[in-house]
C-alpha cells in the first residue's frame, strides 16, 4: 500500500498499524485458558483504581483523613459509591493477582523461559502489597493507625541498612507528616507500577511460541477477554452494593484513638499472607526475616523445581500446589482471630508448612516425576 492511500495519522503514527496488525495477525496459539485472561483484568482494575483515586484524592485530605473520608462518603454527590468501588477495586484486583500466581505455581509458568516473567509478576505483586498497604492506613481508623503505629516503631528499632529504609520511607516518628508522605507515596507507587506492567506483557508475548496455524487477539480472544470481563464485573457488583467492606476489620470504621488499642489489629485480606509473620516470629528482626524469606523462596522458584523446563505438571504436583493454596487460605483465618494458645500453635503449624512445602517438598516432588 503506497503512503498516499493510507490515513494521515497512521503515517505520522506507526504505532496505530503495529497495533491493528497484531490485533489481526494469526500469531496467537489455540484453546487457551480462560484465566489466561487474568493480566488483562488486572491491567483493567489498576486502571479503574487509579481514576476512581483520583476522583477520591480531590476531596481527601491527609491532615484530617478519617473526617475528610466521613464528608466524601456522606456529603460528596455519588461519594460513597465511588469510595465502595475503589475499596471493591483493591479486593477484586488483589484476587485477580493470587489467581495469577496460582496459576503460576500450578502451571510452571516460572520455569525457563518464562523466568523473568514470573520475576516480573513478583515485583508488580509487592508493590502491589505496599500501595494496598498504604491505602489502608491512608484511611486512618482505629485498626490502621495501631498498624501504621506499629511500623513506624519497629522500622525506628531496627539499625543499619533496613532501619535507614525505614526512615527514610516514613520520614520520622509517627505525626502530622506521616499521612501526607504516605498518600504521596501512594500515588506515586500506583502510576509507576504501568511500567511494571507494560514490562510484563511484553516479557509475556516474548515467551509466546509460534504456531503454524494461530489465531489473532481479535475478535478469537477479544471475546473471551470480554466474557472473563462480565463475570469479574458480576462479581464487583455483588460486593460493592451488598459487600463493599469485605475483608476488612470492622473495628477500623471507628477514628483512631491514640489512648486505645483495639481487640486485634489486623490488615486486610489481601495482605495476610505476609503480615501474619509478626504472630509468629518474635520481635521486628523476626517479622522481617519471615517476609524477606518467605518472597525470596518465591524468587528461588525457578531453581527449587528440579523438573526440566517444559515438562508438564503431574498429579502430585498440583495436589501440593492445592493443599498449599489452602495451608494460605488457613494462614489468613487464623491470623484475624483473637489471640490464643491454640490459635498461635495453629499459626505456627500452616506457616512451618509453608516453608516446608517450598524447601522439601516441590524439590523433592519435582525430581521423583523427573524419574
Amino acid at each position: 500500500m503506497s503512503s498516499l492511500s493510507k490515513p494521515w495519522l497512521h503515517i505520522r503514527l506507526p504505532v496505530l498499524e503495529s497495533f491493528r496488525s497484531y490485533l489481526n495477525a494469526p500469531v496467537l496459539p489455540r484453546e487457551k485458558k480462560y484465566l489466561a485472561s487474568l493480566p488483562v483484568l488486572i491491567a483493567g482494575a489498576l486502571s479503574f483504581q487509579l481514576l476512581s483515586g483520583l476522583v477520591l484524592s480531590l476531596f481527601y485530605n491527609p491532615a484530617d483523613a478519617f473526617n475528610s473520608i466521613q464528608f466524601i462518603d456522606r456529603s460528596v454527590n455519588y461519594g460513597w459509591l465511588i469510595h465502595a468501588f475503589h475499596e471493591t477495586g483493591a479486593t477484586m484486583m488483589f484476587g485477580a493477582v493470587y489467581l495469577g500466581l496460582l496459576r503460576s505455581l500450578w502451571l510452571r509458568n516460572y520455569k525457563a523461559p518464562g523466568e523473568l516473567v514470573w520475576f516480573l509478576s513478583l515485583a508488580k505483586f509487592l508493590l502491589l502489597l505496599l500501595i494496598g498497604y498504604l491505602g489502608y492506613v491512608l484511611a486512618d481508623g482505629a485498626v490502621s493507625f495501631w498498624s501504621l503505629a506499629n511500623a513506624i516503631a519497629g522500622a525506628f528499632s531496627l539499625s543499619g541498612v533496613p532501619g535507614g529504609i525505614g526512615v527514610w520511607f516514613f520520614g520520622g516518628p509517627d505525626g502530622a507528616g506521616t499521612l501526607p508522605r504516605l498518600a504521596v507515596f501512594h500515588a506515586v507507587l500506583a502510576v509507576a507500577i504501568l511500567g511494571i506492567l507494560l514490562l510484563h506483557q511484553a516479557a509475556r508475548r516474548g515467551m509466546e511460541p509460534t504456531v503454524a496455524r494461530g489465531v489473532g487477539l481479535h475478535p478469537y480472544y477479544t471475546s473471551q477477554i470480554f466474557v472473563a470481563f462480565v463475570v469479574y464485573a458480576l462479581i464487583f457488583a455483588v460486593l460493592v452494593f451488598f459487600a463493599p467492606h469485605f475483608g476488612e476489620n470492622p473495628l477500623n470504621r471507628g477514628p483512631a484513638n491514640p489512648l486505645v488499642l483495639p481487640v486485634t489489629v489486623t490488615a486486610p485480606w489481601y495482605l495476610l499472607p505476609l503480615s501474619n509473620a509478626g504472630h509468629v516470629f518474635a520481635g521486628v528482626w523476626g517479622s522481617l526475616f519471615a517476609v524477606v524469606a518467605r518472597i525470596a523462596l518465591l524468587a528461588a522458584l525457578p531453581w527449587l523445581d528440579r523438573s526440566a523446563p517444559g515438562n508438564p505438571p503431574g498429579f502430585l504436583h498440583k495436589f501440593l500446589v492445592f493443599v498449599l493454596a489452602l495451608d494460605v487460605i488457613l494462614i489468613c483465618i487464623w491470623a484475624v482471630q483473637a489471640p490464643s494458645f491454640i490459635g498461635g500453635i495453629l499459626l505456627a503449624f500452616f506457616t512451618a508448612y509453608f516453608f516446608f512445602h517450598f524447601l522439601v517438598l516441590l524439590p523433592l516432588t519435582t525430581l521423583l516425576e523427573a524419574r
